[in-house]
């Protein structure tokens, strides 16, 4: 049976078969669970043994930090250890600057020629896939230097060091917090592996897999720019030279996800091996419009797939088009694909797959098969556009057409949303869409929408949009034909129901001339506006008789929001 990895106590040791070093896998030790500052849920995994001898950070002969250029930077955001464990890169071709005066660790950059390392691959690349894709980003605090500003600078690694405070030791600063795993002294021995001890360039009597060596830290020591914390041989704290490489001891940490599964009792090592990964389950659904047609777009849909690994990467979709051979047209996460379906296929069916990172993959969900309707749409002439601003009803002309003969195409004029009309029309014919001047007046200031709709008789539709602003800043009403008077009207009173914002203009006029080709027009504007009676001074016409009218303006000027007019009334005599 398997176990999750948090199931395992602090200091049981962990192995991926599939992750190498030196040709062989890297045994870990678990040092903490759900360790604070560390991402949520995670193991955080120490190197049993430290796994080589390397320097921190070889000289910078360019630097203007004297002791940089003769003994290597301290700085962790810097370093050649960091960039190399974080690398997946072939033999020689991890390395590159990391700002201007860096340089590699080659046989001329180390201490004494000692295990340079500009020549290997970079750490991860002897990884499985698995494990790579397993990898947690930690975010961790590591120690400067003071000519680095001093105090602490926070980064984001998947493969680190271990801080002095990590390790449970008092170093310069305070970075992070102690791991479960370290507790004393003894508790920080580490032994070099026998691949480490082999091929290291650095020999010493006491370096050997039975005795325990210092290892590299994160942190800077404080004093100086090129020192580097280490845990010395005995467990205590020491630092070195970043260049050094015969006190180098590697021993990085990683941080895998509590839920990844390992075995139930461990192997010849002592180690319980880490079981990767289960293909995810099939998508619960696949779902396929029942119409379709040649020449348009189709929706498909899934429903999700789950993962008891949690390393879902996303759905395969493939297509099956009359009959034939089945062809992939989607791979990604998303749970949703448009196709274009093409004009003259008879069927179309769809299967869909999910795959985790681990390149697992699960059945098939498959539709049904699907009867292709090859029906060319309506087309509506022009193109959907902003008609600009209108100051007056106006017409929009169209026309609908359709190559397939026979059809009844039907068209459906919306204003607003709002249906205006819906007729037949013949294919081709020029037709208007009329705002006409009492469609106008209702609309008010601003932006409207006119949609024309055209539908075939087998469910192909067209859609033309347009767009236009109003923008009316005086309105006028006046009576097209003048009211009748038996005799010369002498006076009268009015009301008009209206709102005008403050800033606009209001005016109301009348005469008893109204059949005149010029009317005498009087301003009875204050009298409306009080609801008093007015009195007209007109005695004369052109006209043969006499006749009633009024005349109401507004305008806009500066006003804001809505302004209009409800209605008008009154009497005269």
């Amino acid at each position: 049976m398997a176990q999750s990895l948090n199931a395992l106590a602090v200091g049981a040791l962990v192995k991926d078969t599939g992750t190498l070093y030196n040709g062989k896998p890297i045994i870990w030790k678990i040092a903490d669970k759900g360790h604070t500052g560390y991402p949520s849920g995670a193991v955080t995994l120490i190197t049993e043994r430290i796994i080589s001898l390397k320097c921190f950070d070889a000289i910078e002969s360019g630097n203007s930090d004297g002791n940089r250029r003769s003994y290597g930077n301290n700085r962790w955001t810097l370093s050649n250890v960091r960039q190399w464990l974080n690398s997946q890169a072939a033999a020689g071709k991890w390395y590159s600057a990391q700002h201007g005066a860096d340089a590699p660790p080659t046989n001329a950059n180390v201490w004494s020629n000692y295990n340079e390392y500009d020549a290997e691959a970079g750490f991860l690349a002897g990884f499985s896939a698995n494990f790579i894709a397993a990898l947690l980003t930690t975010t961790h605090t590591v120690g400067k230097a003071t000519v680095d500003g001093g105090g602490t600078e926070s980064c984001a690694d998947k493969i680190f060091l271990a801080t002095c405070t990590e390790v449970g030791l008092s170093g310069d600063v305070t970075a992070g917090s102690k791991l479960a795993l370290f507790s004393n002294d003894s508790s920080r021995l580490a032994y070099p592996t026998a691949e480490a001890v082999s091929k290291s360039e650095y020999t010493d009597g006491n370096f050997n897999v039975n005795s325990s060596w210092y290892w590299w830290l994160a942190d800077a020591y404080a004093s100086n720019s090129y020192g580097v914390r280490n845990v010395n041989s005995s467990g205590a704290m020491n630092w070195d030279n970043a260049y050094f490489g015969g006190d180098g001891g590697v021993r990085p940490l990683c941080n895998l996800s509590s839920g990844i599964l390992v075995s139930d009792r461990p192997d010849s090592d002592g180690a319980y091996t880490i079981i990767w990964n289960r293909a995810p389950s099939k998508p619960s659904s696949i779902t396929v419009p029942s119409s379709v047609r040649g020449g348009e777009s189709l929706s498909i849909s899934w429903g999700a797939s789950t993962d008891e690994d949690g390393n879902l990467s996303g759905y395969i979709l493939e297509r099956q088009v009359n009959g034939g051979a089945w062809a992939q047209v989607y791979k990604g996460i998303n749970r949703s694909y448009t196709d274009a379906i093409t004009f003259g296929w008879t069927s179309v069916a769809y299967r869909v797959k999910a795959y985790d990172s681990a390149g697992a993959e699960s059945a098939y969900q498959t539709s049904a098969t699907r009867t292709v309707v090859n029906n060319h749409a309506p087309v509506i002439s022009g193109t959907d556009s902003n008609l600009g601003t209108k100051t007056a009803a106006f017409a929009q002309s169209y026309s609908a057409t359709d190559e397939d003969s026979g059809q009844t195409l039907t068209v459906t004029e919306y204003i607003d949303g709002t249906q205006k009309r819906s007729y037949t029309t013949t294919s081709g014919q020029n037709y208007s869409f009329n705002i006409t001047a009492a469609e106008w007046v209702k609309l008010l200031n601003g932006s409207h929408t006119l949609k024309i709709v055209a539908a075939d008789n087998y469910g192909g539709s067209a859609t033309r949009t347009y767009t236009f602003t109003k923008n009316e800043t005086e309105i006028e009403l006046t009576l097209a034909t003048p009211l009748t008077a038996d005799d010369m009207v002498t006076k009268g009173i009015m009301s008009v129901v209206r709102q005008i914002p403050a800033g606009a203009k209001f005016t109301v006029e009348v005469c008893n001339n109204g059949n005149d080709a010029s009317p005498t027009w009087e301003d009875v504007t204050q009298n409306v506006v009080s609801g008093s009676k007015f009195f007209l001074s007109n005695t004369t016409k052109t006209a043969s008789a006499w006749g009633y009218n009024f005349r109401i303006k507004v305008k806009r000027g500066t006003a804001t929001g809505d302004c209009f007019i409800t209605s008008a009334g009154g009497n005269f005599e």
